[in-house]
């Protein structure tokens, strides 16, 4: 069979075999196999070793790349709308965890019109009757009545027996996982949180930062980790837990009292999702430097509307840089010190509700974020590869190893050395099908 390089790369279907040889990293390993191959077939990985172990295989095409060969990324914290959707896969995102969005939207996302990422929907979140979507008018929430269908954003739960219902419903919605928000009451996050467990839905949880309402909010850390959540995302709560240990969160927290909660973390099984992102361009005046992102140049309605939205949340929040540095101080220590004692850290962006974070190149921008906050460049990956997918619960997916899906992205250069390497994208593998750069920029512009 032949052999390619990237820039002469015929339409290649995902049935047929593919040997991609080049540097390998499996989303696992610290260090990368340098002169690696993964063999391809039928959208799945069928082996992954040195490439003079591989390269006999007759049937296969070979494609030899002078890159790094890594897993297609995961974002685990998203806001998807229809429109987002190419542009994600564009900058190697396949993955996304959807964290909030109405089941109308949840099916559009989930039966898309072209090029598209793997969605894992939680469909509306659950929240108490102060609900901070109230504010965006009676189509943004639910309150659950006979006869009633849940459709919108948010879902009032004010009991008990009314949080089970509403877990009951999302799963029978088909929803991957739950999501709790900041207002809930202790005794109604509990019964979500128990109701979950048994229908084997993960819970994800927003309980509030120091920028939002997490000083008013019912629910801390300490208390959603002793109730098993999946993940917490934002490193959300933490600072309610730090108030109620008489702290000020707005400002240094002792070293012992961080050493504290990570620990907790850790010994919960939850995971963090610091969403660093969210916090770096509420803590200044300069909006951040996207130009070096993957499709930071590309305009057309999808780019203008989000540049209207994040101009909009960025003048607005001038009142609480002081906050937003804080929360952004809180989240990175907490993932450095979570990490050092071996739970996991999964990377998240919260695009776009976050000012200036792109779907999908926001996450090359998170990654780096994660470096800077103290992460080994492998660490970080790990969070949008391999330890991302653990938080999902999907053997299947952030890794390269035989028998995952065949999400692959190739990127130049060694991210494991450089994490800003992810972002000089040369190629995407979607379940076996090659696209190029140039045919992803076409899907965008059509």
């Amino acid at each position: 069979m032949p052999t390619f390089t990237l820039p002469t790369l015929p339409d290649l279907s995902p049935a047929t075999p593919v040997l991609w040889r080049g540097r390998v990293w499996t989303g696992v390993e610290d260090a990368p196999l340098n002169d690696g191959a993964v063999l391809t077939r039928a959208g799945r990985i069928e082996a992954v070793g040195p490439a003079t172990q591989l390269a006999a295989l007759e049937d296969a095409v070979t494609v030899q790349t002078d890159g790094t060969i890594l897993p297609g990324l995961i974002d685990l914290h998203v806001h998807a709308r229809p429109g987002y959707l190419p542009w994600f896969v564009a900058a190697g995102v396949t993955t996304v965890r959807d964290a909030c969005n109405s089941l109308e939207t949840v099916t559009a996302l989930l039966n898309p019109a072209g090029l598209a990422p793997r969605v894992l929907p939680s469909g509306p979140l659950l929240d108490g009757p102060d609900a901070f979507f109230r504010q965006f008018g009676p189509g943004a929430v639910h309150e659950p009545g006979d006869g009633q269908e849940y459709s919108a954003g948010a879902l009032i739960v004010r009991t008990p027996a009314q949080a089970e219902r509403a877990v009951a419903f999302l799963a029978d919605q088909g929803v991957t996982h739950l999501k709790l928000y900041e207002a809930l009451a202790p005794d109604v996050y509990a019964a979500a949180t128990r109701a979950a467990a048994r229908l084997d839905l993960p819970v994800m949880t927003d309980l509030g930062m120091l920028t939002t309402r997490g000083r008013a909010a019912q629910v801390d850390a300490r208390q959603a980790l002793a109730l098993g959540v999946r993940s917490i995302e934002h490193a959300s709560g933490f600072a309610l837990a730090a108030t109620r240990a008489g702290f000020d969160p707005a400002g240094e927290l002792s070293a012992a009292l961080l050493d504290e909660l990570a620990a907790l973390t850790v010994q919960a099984g939850t995971a963090l999702v610091p969403t660093l992102s969210v916090f770096e361009p509420l803590a200044t005046d300069t909006p951040p430097d996207q130009r070096d992102l993957p499709l930071a140049g590309q305009g057309g309605p999808v780019r203008e509307s989000l540049d209207a939205q994040w101009q909009a949340v960025h003048a607005g929040t001038r009142p609480i840089r002081s906050l937003a540095q804080a929360d952004g101080r809180l989240a990175a220590q907490l993932a450095v010190q979570v990490a050092r004692l071996g739970g996991r850290v999964g990377a998240g962006t919260d695009t776009p509700a976050g000012a200036f974070t792109l779907p999908g190149g926001g996450l090359h921008a998170e990654l780096e974020r994660l470096v800077q906050a103290g992460l080994t460049p492998a660490q970080a990956l790990r969070a949008a590869t391999g330890t991302a997918a653990d938080i999902l619960g999907r053997a299947d997916l952030g890794r390269v190893q035989p028998g995952a899906v065949a999400d692959l992205l190739i990127v130049a250069g060694d991210p494991t050395t450089d994490v800003r390497a992810t972002r000089d994208v040369r190629l995407v593998v979607q379940g076996g099908r090659p696209l190029s750069p140039a045919a992803l920029r076409a899907t965008l512009e059509a």
